[in-house]
């Protein structure tokens, strides 16, 4: 059976419990009009009411008997008294959840000769009801559709039955069918579409895949029976559709309007900021949820947090979180981002740390990369003679060899400079040895300039922000 189910049960207890047939709805049996003039019998109408009263006081062995008293009179009971039997039986075999004894009962009334119409069409709508609550649900829809020629005016809901049983058998053109026809009827009628009907139509459209007649739906839900369920199905359906500046807006507008609590909501919340390079709500939600814990800190949530600081350009604030965030995990990625973004500060020798940290991290895929951007911190902050050891020590990868001898070059190169320097400063910068420096950048040690063609460290900004792209 399918997940409609919980769609569907809520509507059906309506139904049942304003069924006319049910026995339990009056304190006396009552006489429905006839083709022929018939009455109950005094002797029978005191056994059928102490089956009523045993039923309203919930005694069902009790109202057996006193039906099995009247049942037992046999052929000296006319057609309207057997009539009345069998439907008191039904409504306690349906308050007995005992669905078989109940349809076998509104079979037996259908028999009786000279139905009062009323009488037959109430008891076909609760036999194909019982159909229904039985899983049969070709024979629900054949029942329906009996019932659908003898009564004048059909009920809205009686159409999203028919829905219901279509559905149930993944027969979702006729659900659609049946649906439509039900808001047509309940339009006509100036009534509200409830809002199962309206859940029903959203399945149907889904599985049919039309995802924008689904968001269609899904729309006049949120507008009318506003719940986070149906937020964040319709900014699932605005994805599906590869609309994500209209996911983001109802997520959004969801968020600001206390419709988006849960943990992953949140995150992907915050994630879709990020996409749509907006980042400073990012930050916003990320700060609240941590601060009403909504969210916990961990590898995942500091990661995604850092990144949206970066992109807020928040580069301070951003730097305690990945320090938390590297000593969490121990990975070498993370101890990089934050030797990236102390770099980014020109916070070189919390960057030397970080780096050196990375070195020792785990899940190292890329040594040599760490090793250049150690070797520009260091360079940055005049450990000359340390940043040319790292580049050396770098210079045996094949992906950055060339890069690193060139830093080499550079850096001895500056190294010579500053030791003619110290040992004579009055022949100043002139007589010092210029580095072959392709880029002609100014080589004073206090700079933190680098070679145009000498590799940078990738900045964080970037690292992350493809991260949440492919998040």
């Amino acid at each position: 059976m399918r997940g409609i189910r919980h769609v569907i049960l809520p509507l059906l207890t309506a139904l049942l419990i304003s069924a006319p047939v049910h026995a339990q709805d009056s304190k006396k049996p009552s006489k429905p009009q006839t083709r022929q003039t018939q009455f109950i019998s005094q002797a029978v109408f005191k056994d059928l009411e102490k089956a009523q009263q045993a039923i309203d006081a919930k005694d069902y062995a009790a109202a057996i008997t006193a039906l099995d008293v009247v049942k037992a009179r046999g052929d000296k009971l006319n057609d309207y008294e057997r009539a009345t039997l069998f439907n008191l039986y039904a409504a306690v075999y349906y308050n007995q959840d005992d669905t078989p004894k109940a349809i076998a009962s509104y079979i037996e009334v259908l028999k009786t000769p000279n139905l009062p119409e009323g009488l037959r069409d109430s008891t076909l709508f609760a036999l194909a009801q019982m159909y229904f609550v039985s899983e049969d649900y070709p024979k629900a829809i054949q029942v329906l559709n009996q019932w659908f020629k003898t009564v004048p005016e059909p009920s809205a809901d009686a159409y999203v039955l028919l829905a219901q049983a279509h559905y149930q058998l993944e027969d979702f053109k006729k659900a659609e069918t049946a649906l439509i026809d039900a808001l047509k009827l309940a339009r006509q009628k100036q009534q509200a579409p409830k809002e199962n009907w309206l859940a029903l139509l959203r399945a149907v459209y889904y599985e049919l895949g039309d995802y924008a007649k689904a968001a269609k739906v899904l729309e006049i839900l949120v507008a009318q029976y506003p719940s986070e369920s149906y937020v964040l199905q319709l900014s699932g359906m605005y994805g599906l559709m590869g609309e994500q500046k209209k996911q983001l807006a109802t997520l959004h507008a969801g968020y600001l309007g206390g419709l988006v609590t849960s943990k992953g909501d949140l995150l992907n919340l915050a994630r879709l900021y990020l996409v749509e390079d907006v980042p400073y709500p990012a930050v916003q939600l990320l700060t609240k949820a941590f601060k009403d814990q909504a969210i916990e800190p961990d590898a995942e949530t500091l990661q995604l947090y850092a990144q949206a600081l970066s992109l807020a350009q928040e580069r301070e604030a951003q730097i305690p979180v990945l320090k938390r965030l590297a000593e969490l995990t121990g990975e070498a990625r993370h101890y990089a981002f934050l030797g990236q973004a102390h770099a980014e500060a020109g916070n070189w020798d919390a960057a030397i740390d970080a780096f050196q940290q990375a070195l020792k991290g785990k899940d190292l895929d890329d040594p040599a990369g760490i090793r250049m951007q150690l070797g520009t911190a260091q360079f940055n902050a005049g450990r000359l003679s340390e940043a040319r050891r790292t580049f050396i020590a770098a210079s045996e990868s094949d992906q950055h060899g060339e890069i690193a001898s060139n830093w080499i070059k550079f850096v001895g190169a500056e190294i010579e400079r500053k030791r003619v320097l110290e040992q004579d400063p009055a022949t100043g910068p002139q007589a010092a040895p210029v580095a072959d420096d392709p880029a002609d950048v100014e080589s004073d040690n206090e700079s933190a300039a680098q070679p145009a063609e000498i590799e940078q460290a990738t900045p964080v900004t970037e690292g992350r922000a493809a991260e949440t792209a492919h998040a």
